[in-house]
């Protein structure tokens, strides 16, 4: 059986990593792989028909920017929210955008939560700031069921393609404070 062909992001190098060959690479990274700048890669969001009913959704493809040069870059993503909707793919990339992104900290999710001090832009910006080491844990799966829903309604608000970019939500902690007897 032939090994997965995957890519993945490195926040440190700035670099998007192929565990397969790509010809014309030339850059390679610590593992061997083929490598290129996270700053040479972009995003379009498509919308494909995924039946023979006509079923629709839609996807961020991502890829470098010289795709006819490197075509085997494009990846597809599967956003795993409503997919008949764009905008969970904007916020896909709107989040990755960010992860990549060295000169902020990480985005502040429960999924980066346990490594949030292994990164020490995140780490200092959380001392600084005085980030509750436990912030998401301390939640119920409601609350933050709540919050979510209560940024998606914002975010449903945002003109995505002609709006300035939204001030940001650093201090998260200062708008929702964790209710633990909630779990």
């Amino acid at each position: 059986m032939a090994p997965p062909k995957l890519a993945y992001f490195d926040r440190q190098t700035g670099k998007v990593g192929y565990t397969f060959n790509i010809p014309g690479c030339d850059e390679r990274d610590e593992f061997g792989n083929c490598c290129f700048d996270w700053r040479d890669m972009k995003c379009v969001l498509v919308n494909e028909s995924t039946s023979q009913s006509g079923s629709r959704a839609f996807f961020p493809r991502l890829s470098h920017k010289d795709i006819d040069k490197y075509p085997q870059t494009k990846m597809t993503i599967v956003v795993t929210e409503l997919a008949q909707n764009p905008i969970y793919c904007l916020l896909f990339w709107e989040r990755l955008v960010r992860f990549m992104d060295k000169t902020k900290p990480l985005p502040d999710i429960p999924e980066y939560e346990g490594y949030r001090h292994l990164d020490s832009i995140t780490a200092k910006f959380d001392k600084h700031n005085n980030r509750p080491e436990v912030y998401w844990r301390d939640m119920s799966f409601a609350q933050q069921t709540e919050i979510y829903d209560e940024l998606y309604a914002e975010v449903y608000k945002i003109d995505w393609y002609n709006d300035e970019p939204q001030p940001e939500i650093t201090k998260r902690w200062l708008r929702w404070t964790p209710e633990p007897e909630r779990k």
